[in-house]
């Protein structure tokens, strides 16, 4: 039997070549992920969620960590200080597009880190390629896929219970003693009704203040409140606002409420749990 050395030795090689090529691509992939900063709720609950907790040295102001956490809190997002961020020797910053301040994003991409700026998700499929973004940089993609299934299994739940069409919404932040405010479009809170497959009732853009008797003429069939103290946000809200009871959600009790900080990252896993939490209180009363 003649023996092809040289074939043997170009395989050799190539294996060779490939393991090599594949250790420093790992060595790289965890010298990027060694120290990270997140600057966005949606975006800290997802390296959470893929067992990263250990890398994050810093997470802004809006993030929800465990209470025993001590990973220092930088701030908010759209106001950052490029020395607190640097201060924490930060391999990789990831958050969203509304990051800020401009100048602060700038002097960050002159420094040897990695800057990752995801787009605010608005629905089911943003959050989904966030979510496979983070991973593909992480090298988490197996652990990325319970997080993608959980999503579809929240969607089927929510469009299983939508709103009938044309359903009048209006998404309301209650915030004591501010009065209150009127998701327009452009808002998490638009997305919501979105997703639970009503008609935003507000026709401005973004977040409006808006009277007891503004709302009223709206005649809204459903009331969502965003407020700090989820079921008490209702009372308080009808409380101080009785008019509300004269509208179509106040005389067929749909008036239900969400706690606010789910909403501050855009449709993140914890907001797309909220919606179907809501799509489950509504459906009920929302079935002829």
């Amino acid at each position: 039997m003649n023996i092809n050395y040289n074939n043997i030795y170009a395989v050799v090689i190539s294996g060779l070549l490939l393991l090599t090529v594949a250790t420093h691509s790992a060595l790289a992939q965890e010298k990027t992920t060694a120290r990270i900063i997140s600057t966005d709720a949606g975006v800290t609950d997802v390296l959470i969620a893929l067992g990263m907790t250990k890398q994050i040295v810093g997470v802004d102001v809006t993030s929800q960590l465990p209470a025993e956490s001590k990973i220092p809190r930088l701030g908010y997002h759209r106001t950052l200080s490029t020395e607190g961020l640097l201060s924490l020797n930060p391999s990789l910053i990831i958050g969203s597009t509304h990051m800020g301040p401009p100048e602060t994003i700038a002097a960050l991409k002159t420094y040897p880190l990695t800057l990752m700026q995801l787009d605010i998700a608005s629905n089911e499929a943003m959050l989904a390629e966030n979510i496979k973004r983070i991973s593909a940089l992480a090298d988490k993609q197996q652990e990325a896929k319970p997080l993608l299934q959980h999503i579809d299994s929240r969607m089927l739940v929510i469009k299983q219970q939508q709103l009938p069409s044309n359903t009048r919404v209006a998404f309301l932040l209650h915030m004591e003693g501010r009065g209150l405010r009127l998701a327009g479009k452009g808002t998490t809170g638009n997305d919501i009704i979105a997703l639970l497959g009503g008609e935003n009732a507000a026709t401005h853009n973004s977040y409006r203040s808006v009277s007891a008797e503004a709302l009223l003429s709206l005649e809204p069939e459903v009331i969502i409140i965003a407020g700090q103290k989820g079921e008490k946000s209702v009372a308080g809200l009808m409380q101080s606002n009785p008019m509300l009871r004269y509208t179509p959600a106040g005389k067929q009790k749909k008036i239900i409420a969400v706690e606010s900080h789910l909403l501050v990252a855009g449709i993140s896993l914890k907001a797309i749990d909220a919606v179907a939490e809501l799509s489950s209180q509504l459906y009920p009363v929302a079935t002829p």
